[in-house]
């Protein structure tokens, strides 16, 4: 065989390589924007039969405990603009939408009843902060809002179920969320919450 046909058939596999690694890694890194991406189960409990679930990025913690087990969140791509064009109920602003989670069985099908309370962690991020900054409104305004299933418009989560003893702390303060459904809703911060 020539000497010039053989580097290059080594040139060519070693391009193909190349490009095979590259698109694996890609895949792996999360470079396909319009997949789902599972959370990451941080129970503590190997056994236990109720899971911890981080859901979390941009900077924003979203976590999910007493997750029944056989049931995992995933974050779903959304279209931003279309869901800020959404109506407001209950609050005036929307500052962020933070993710759209939806709950799957080991079967793949979505969920929307837990059979338990499950409660949810959501924190603030700095371009929380910044957006908030733009109106008249503080830190202790925020409220978690959704998109109610079913429905098209924002509302705040209930406000009996929604424990604020952490808002004010700091880079990473938040609030927490019993809820025994889910469905599908995207969820993010809105200001002002309601005095009632």
């Amino acid at each position: 065989m020539n000497i010039s046909l053989l580097l290059f058939v080594a040139l060519f596999l070693f391009l193909i390589v190349i490009l095979i690694v590259f698109l694996f890694w890609r895949y792996m890194s999360g470079g396909n924007s319009s997949a789902a991406i599972a959370g990451v189960d941080i129970t503590e409990e190997p056994g236990s039969t109720l899971r911890k679930w981080d859901c979390s990025s941009n900077n924003r913690q979203l976590v999910f405990s007493g997750v029944p087990a056989g049931l995992t969140p995933y974050r779903v791509p959304f279209n931003e603009s279309e869901l800020r064009s959404q109506k407001l109920e209950g609050f005036e602003v929307l500052l962020s939408i933070a993710a759209d989670v939806r709950f799957r069985d080991s079967e793949s099908r979505e969920v929307e009843k837990f059979g338990s309370t499950v409660t949810v962690w959501l924190s603030y991020n700095a371009q929380d902060l910044l957006a908030l900054r733009k109106t008249r409104y503080k830190i202790g305004d925020l409220v978690p809002v959704k998109i109610v299933p079913g429905q098209t418009n924002w509302k705040p989560f209930a406000a009996d179920k929604i424990n604020y003893s952490n808002l004010n702390c700091g880079e990473f303060g938040g609030v927490t969320m019993e809820v025994d459904s889910w469905g599908d809703p995207p969820i993010g911060w809105g200001s002002p919450k309601s005095s009632t």
